[in-house]
Formats: C-alpha cells, sequence, structure tokens
C-alpha cells in the first residue's frame, strides 16, 4: 500500500537504472523535493540522478543540483575505498588479525555503472575481542570513531575514507550470530592469507541475506542495501550451490520470508514477473520504503523476528528508564561531594547524604506546591470569608481594613 505516487516512480527508476533502460516520463506531476529526500533517506539519491538525466520533466535546477551533489559524492567514494581496501586489508593481516572483509572491489564491478554503488564503506568483520585491536591499528594511521546509525564501528579518515567494522553483535537472531562465528573459524582464508579469510560465493549470499533480513526486522532496511544485494545475486546466482543455500536459510529459520523477499526484489529490478497475494508485497514494500513503521503487521506475521525485536527493545527501554531512576535516586560519590564538601572527608555518610537530599528535594516539591496551588487559591477567597494569618477574626479584619493609611 505505498501511499504516494513518488514512492512507486522512485522504484521505476531505479529498475529502469539497474537494468541501463532509459527512464518513463513520470504519467503525473511530481513532488520533486519529496522525490530527493525519499531517495536520500534510502541512500539512492546518487543512482537516480542517472534516471532524470533524459527526463523532460520539469524538474526545479536546486533539485537536479542536490541529485548531482550526491553523485559527485559517489564518484569520489567508489576511487578513494577501492583504492584503501587493499591498504588495509594488508594492514589486518600484517597485524595478525582473524576477519573477513566483503570487498569494495567486487561489488563496484557488478553495478553497471561504478558510481552507482550503494555501500559507503569498507565493511569488516571480526571477533569482539579483535574490535579493540583494529581500532588501535587505525588510529595509528589517522582514522577517528564517529557516529553511525548502523550496527557496529565506523571510523573514518579525511578525505573520506570509511571503515565500518563489527562482530557477531551485528545480528540479533541467535541462530544469524553462530552463523557469523563460523565465519570466524571455517571458512578458508584468502589466498596468500594467514588470518585474513575469503568467504564463498554461496556464504556471502547467506551473510548479506542475513544481513537484510535483520534489517528488515530492526525496521531500518534500506533500498541501498537492497540494490547491494541485487547486483550481487544477478552477477553470481547462476554458480550458487541452491541445495546448500535452502539448506542453511531452514537452520537459520528464514527461509519462507527469504523467499518472498526474493520475489519482491525481482519484482522491482528483475524480471517483474506477477506474483500471488499481492497484499502482502504491497505490505512488504510500504514497510520497506517507511523504514517499518507502515505495514508492521503484516511483515510480522512473515517475519516473527519483528515482533522479537520490537520485545527486546521495549524490555530495554524499561530497564533503561529504572536505570536512569535508580541513578537519580543515588549519584555517584563525585557528583555528591560537589553538593555535600564533607563527605570527601567521611565518606561512609553517603547513604545518608542520599537522604538528606532526596528530603529536601521533596520539601521544594512542597513548597512550590503551596506557593504555586494553594496560595493563589486563599488570595481568591473574597475578602470578608478570610482571616489573617495573624488568626483575626472576620470583624477584626474588617475593623483593619478600615483603619486609614
Amino acid at each position: 500500500m505505498i501511499k504516494g505516487y513518488e514512492e512507486r516512480y522512485l522504484l521505476t527508476l531505479l529498475s529502469a537504472v539497474m537494468n541501463q533502460k532509459a527512464s518513463p516520463e513520470p504519467i503525473r506531476s511530481l513532488d520533486w523535493e519529496k522525490m530527493f529526500r525519499l531517495a536520500d533517506y534510502h541512500g539512492v539519491a546518487h543512482a537516480i540522478h542517472y534516471g532524470i538525466l533524459g527526463l523532460d520533466q520539469e524538474i526545479p535546477q536546486s533539485v537536479r543540483q542536490q541529485f548531482f551533489d550526491k553523485y559527485l559524492e559517489s564518484v569520489y567514494r567508489v576511487g578513494r575505498l577501492k583504492k584503501s581496501e587493499m591498504q588495509l586489508i594488508i594492514l589486518m593481516e600484517r597485524e595478525k588479525i582473524n576477519c573477513f572483509y566483503l570487498s569494495y572491489s567486487d561489488i563496484v564491478k557488478n553495478y553497471p555503472i561504478e558510481e552507482m554503488c550503494c555501500r559507503e564503506s569498507i565493511e569488516i568483520g571480526s571477533s569482539r575481542k579483535s574490535a579493540r585491536t583494529i581500532w588501535e591499528i587505525l588510529e595509528r594511521v589517522d582514522f577517528e570513531e564517529r557516529k553511525t546509525e548502523e550496527v557496529g564501528k565506523l571510523y573514518y579518515r579525511i578525505p573520506g575514507i570509511r571503515v565500518l567494522n563489527f562482530d557477531y553483535t551485528l545480528f540479533f537472531s541467535g541462530s544469524m550470530r553462530k552463523f557469523f562465528k563460523s565465519l570466524l573459524k571455517v571458512f578458508p582464508l584468502q589466498n596468500g592469507s594467514r588470518c585474513v579469510r575469503e568467504l564463498p560465493l554461496d556464504d556471502r549470499y547467506l551473510f548479506l541475506l542475513c544481513r537484510l533480513t535483520d534489517s528488515y526486522a530492526r525496521g531500518n532496511i534500506s533500498l541501498s542495501q537492497i540494490m547491494d544485494f541485487w547486483v550481487f545475486y544477478k552477477t553470481y546466482s547462476e554458480g550458487f550451490n541452491w541445495p546448500y543455500i535452502y539448506g542453511r536459510l531452514k537452520k537459520l529459520k528464514i527461509s519462507d520470508f527469504a523467499e518472498r523477499l526474493e520475489h519482491l526484489i525481482l519484482r522491482w529490478f528483475g524480471t517483474g514477473a506477477t506474483i500471488e497475494n499481492v497484499e502482502i508485497y504491497e505490505a512488504m514494500e510500504s514497510y520497506i520504503l517507511s523504514k517499518g513503521t507502515e505495514g508492521r503487521e503484516m511483515s510480522s506475521s512473515l517475519l516473527p523476528l519483528i515482533k522479537t525485536v520490537a520485545d527486546c527493545y521495549e524490555r530495554n527501554r524499561r530497564l533503561e528508564d529504572f536505570r536512569k531512576i535508580v541513578s537519580w535516586l543515588f549519584p555517584d560519590r563525585r557528583y555528591m561531594e560537589t553538593l555535600y564538601p564533607l563527605l570527601g572527608n567521611i565518606r561512609i555518610l553517603l547513604p545518608f547524604f542520599w537522604v538528606l537530599r532526596l528530603w529536601r528535594y521533596i520539601g521544594r516539591l512542597c513548597m512550590n506546591y503551596l506557593r504555586d496551588k494553594v496560595l493563589p487559591k486563599v488570595d481568591k477567597i473574597p475578602f470578608r470569608y478570610k482571616k489573617t494569618i495573624s488568626g483575626n477574626t472576620e470583624e477584626e479584619s474588617k475593623e483593619t481594613a478600615e483603619i486609614p493609611k
């Protein structure tokens, strides 16, 4: 149930670009500002730039410039990451880091045009134990840590080289976490390498599909992830060992959902063949394009992991709220010393000062309540019914009021 025509036309443009076909003209007017926001939200604005080049539509120049700027970013990014990837892998090998990486150079060459590539980082998978060592290695070569919404640690170096390091916590599902750990133990090393592992095509496919499924469950799946998966699938699917893949998908407990997700992607970028249960696929489209805000009920029935993730997030939120309350009620000693310097000499009094602080806080609340709620009501009582604070009677109050000033 995609609500807007912009969403539908965005998919049409992406399909045309990925299949190197002419972009069809829209059949109705478009909100191009919305088109850019939607494309940028899903990390595909640089690819849409190719789709709008030949359109006869009157696209505002400011919007065309925004798409062009994203295209320029991708042009610079591809060259920098391709050049830096092997340098980093050699660095991991030299430092004897047991890891695997998802080849950026390989995924780039699978796109019709290299600059269409949606991946923005060099991605390295490792154990949790190795994560600290990897950070120390990257810090020595001028990387700095950056915040990211992705699962993992993001490191950045000027002029735009991004490295994403993740461990088994990349996945929410226990079976997927076990699969991740197996990648670091049983799979072959890269040719000539002692530590860096090379994922076979079948297991690379499984890893990418697990990642899509996990992102779907968390509600942060994007069209950029789907495009990366699609070009890999289109390039190598004929050589896959499908019986092995289907067996592993069943063990991972995502076989049914994976089949539906593949059909949806084929509907978008592949043959466009008709499918049954259109309502299900429309709900999945809405869920993906809205990043989990629409079509959630239907998606939860297809992928129970969604409900598991939601329940866990709710438990984590309640636990976080409880921790905040506890930390407010019982601040650490250093903070309490700023309020009560005596505590610096007699630390055993910390519980006493916790109670004193709480009692003073309750006292202030009571005083504020009296000042803001009770006293204004007293002031509104008619004069003839008031008694003075000193306890005067009604007659005494009137006599006092009549005294000339």
